[in-house]
């Protein structure tokens, strides 16, 4: 699979994630609107970073706790990765505390520091308002 450089996309139009009644995610997508160059391409290998964990539950608000949402959106994008035959890995699979040592370390342990490499770290804002 062939993804874009990051550094090449210009603006992207929308992110959208939407969670049925059981919590489960029933929707996620996202648009490039425009790339600077397309004939500009490189193949990734993706981290994925579940935020918070374990002992640290980050925010807790409106009925959310967000290590679980983290966690849950990190295993739907694994999911539809693996799907696309994009190489990723993620840094928890389980409701694990990382520390900040151990975070960055896990997350270079798969594929190194490399330029090919995307880390994309979740986390969630707990604000009641849209």
């Amino acid at each position: 699979m062939i993804l874009i450089l990051l550094t090449e996309i210009v603006k992207i139009k929308y992110f959208f994630l939407s969670l049925n009644k059981y919590n489960k995610i029933v929707l996620f997508s996202y648009f490039i609107l425009e790339v600077k160059n397309m004939s500009i391409r490189a193949t990734k290998k993706v981290v994925l970073d579940a935020g918070h964990g374990g002992t640290d539950p980050g925010t807790i608000a409106n009925g959310i706790t967000e290590k679980e949402y983290t966690l849950k959106i990190s295993e739907y994008i694994h999911k539809r990765l693996d799907d696309l035959g994009i190489e990723n890995s993620m840094t928890r699979t389980t409701d694990e505390t990382l520390s900040p040592d151990v975070r960055p370390n896990r997350a270079q342990s798969f594929y190194g520091k490399g330029n090919d490499v995307i880390l994309v770290s979740n986390h969630i804002n707990a604000g009641g308002h849209t």
